[in-house]
């Protein structure tokens, strides 16, 4: 499992670093309404695709045994679904224009649409692949992928001004290449045959699967599908201002999350299929799920106190200086990111252990929560909104690790435990971010300077940290060291810390 979910952590950490790179070059050769215009577009096409293939992708890689009849009821379901929810969007697609009054919407949405039918061709494929694990050939095609679509498309249109239309055909593109790779490396056999009941099967489990992932989704989304519409008010049209504070809010919710990306990924491909493996194995799944809580926190506490340090510098180097005010907007929705992906880990155990309908309930929770965060929150502006997210977000957190403990028999108190190296690393990072923000005071500097000091500075600060007192990592049982592949252990350094641990 643990080469796998090497390769898949490659897959997933190199999309997003590319995402980033291409998103901060379309930054500074596309109006900024164009990410304000894709935000509502992708928001809706996603939510509304994971009703289109009614979950039967993630049914077929929790089942313990799949038949032909399994796969070929996951594929025709999936297509005629998939040609379906085309056909529904290009039909609505002025209704969504209407609606935020944004008439540039209608022309985007029927293009976009087809992704439905695209990505329902490639669902078989996707799923077994993932099923089994295979995740060196799905890297292959995710790489084929984006740099096809992203990079090669999406950049040459964006170079001859093509504004938003850049940024459509890129994702067009992008999907098409995607289906292609899967079936190129993962030919699964189809038959003509199908038979209902098996279908049923899949759609039984996918029913529950698909109701809970369209909750988690539209939590994500729907920040950037609101505020739009909440900031026009009962103006007949979003001013130029207001659009501009969209776009901001846009570019600082994609940010946020990234992380939660990388997570979720992770979580619906090798923790989920890891899971559903050992899912009657009650003390293997308390042990993953601490382990994983011990190195999400180790990770995302000291990156949301860079974050807070250094989010002007950042979004500079990435999108320019005409997208400052996205900087204050990060810095607040960051805190999000560390109980977002923690909570991924509830996710997959839920849907491994096939209790997905008890956990939608706590998922349309948090919907509603995050509704009325953005509503009373955006009076008070853009700030008002992201805290309104981050106060719902804690508390979602909180119930989805009530039902995940209860699940497993975990102790909150064991669980809780595995954040403190987290939360020490954090106090760390705070320290050196705090003398490298001082340094800055005493000698101005470009901010790129400020934030390579800060790079190489922070980083020395908790290896220093770590190897001076390896136990700040957390208690043999779930310090990442104890964890690290056999070939790393080898290393002399790495092999005399692991054994100062002891």
């Amino acid at each position: 499992m643990s080469t796998s979910f090497s390769w898949n952590t490659l897959t997933v950490v190199l999309q997003v670093v590319i995402q980033l790179a291409y998103t901060g070059l379309l930054a500074r050769l596309v109006n900024k309404d164009s990410f304000m215009l894709m935000g509502i577009v992708l928001g809706i096409m996603g939510f509304a695709e994971i009703f289109s293939q009614v979950g039967v992708g993630p049914a077929l890689i929790q089942r313990k045994e799949v038949h032909q009849q399994h796969i070929n009821g996951a594929f025709y379901t999936a297509l005629i679904l998939g040609v379906s929810f085309t056909l529904l969007f290009i039909g609505t697609a002025p209704l969504i224009a209407s609606f935020y009054e944004l008439p540039e919407l209608r022309d985007i949405v029927m293009v976009v649409c087809s992704s439905f039918t695209i990505s329902a061709i490639a669902v078989v494929p996707r799923s077994m692949m993932m099923k089994h694990m295979r995740f060196k050939t799905m890297f292959k095609a995710s790489m084929i992928s984006i740099i096809g679509g992203n990079l090669i498309v999406g950049l040459t249109l964006a170079w001859m001004h093509w504004d938003v239309w850049a940024y459509v055909w890129a994702l067009f593109a992008q999907n098409a290449l995607m289906t292609l790779a899967l079936w190129y490396y993962e030919p699964v056999k189809l038959t003509g045959k199908w038979e209902w009941k098996y279908t049923r099967e899949l759609i039984r489990y996918g029913a529950g699967s698909t109701l809970f992932n369209a909750l988690n989704y539209l939590a994500t989304k729907l920040d950037v599908l609101l505020l739009p519409r909440v900031l026009r008010g009962a103006d007949a049209e979003l001013s130029p201002i207001k659009r501009e504070m969209a776009s901001y809010f846009e570019r600082a919710s994609y940010a946020m999350t990234q992380p939660i990306t990388v997570m979720g990924k992770l979580s619906d491909s090798v923790l989920f299929s890891g899971m559903s493996r050992m899912q009657d194995d009650t003390i293997r799944l308390q042990r993953t799920i601490t382990i994983a809580t011990n190195m999400l926190a180790c990770v995302l506490i000291p990156a949301t106190v860079f974050i807070a340090f250094f989010a002007d510098e950042l979004i500079v180097l990435w999108l320019g200086p005409n997208y400052m005010e996205t900087a204050i907007i990060l810095k607040v929705l960051f805190v999000a990111v560390i109980f977002r992906s923690l909570s991924k880990l509830g996710d997959s155990l839920l849907r491994a252990k096939d209790a997905v309908f008890q956990g939608a309930l706590f998922k349309a929770i948090f919907v509603l929560l995050i509704a009325f965060g953005i509503y009373f929150g955006a009076k008070d502006g853009t700030i008002g909104a992201a805290t309104g997210i981050v106060l719902a977000t804690i508390i979602h957190y909180a119930m989805n690790m009530h039902m995940s403990t209860r699940l497993i028999s975990l102790p909150w108190l064991k669980l809780l435990s595995a954040l403190i190296p987290g939360i020490l690393l954090g106090a760390l990072t705070f320290i050196g971010s705090w003398g490298v923000h001082i340094l800055a005071v005493a000698f101005p500097m470009a901010g790129w300077l400020i934030l390579l000091i800060a790079l190489a500075l922070i980083p020395l600060l908790l290896l220093a940290g770590i190897w001076t007192f390896p136990q700040i990592l957390g208690t043999q049982e779930i310090n990442p060291l104890n964890q690290l592949p056999a070939r790393l252990t080898q290393n002399k350094w790495m092999s005399n810390l692991v054994a100062r641990l002891k």
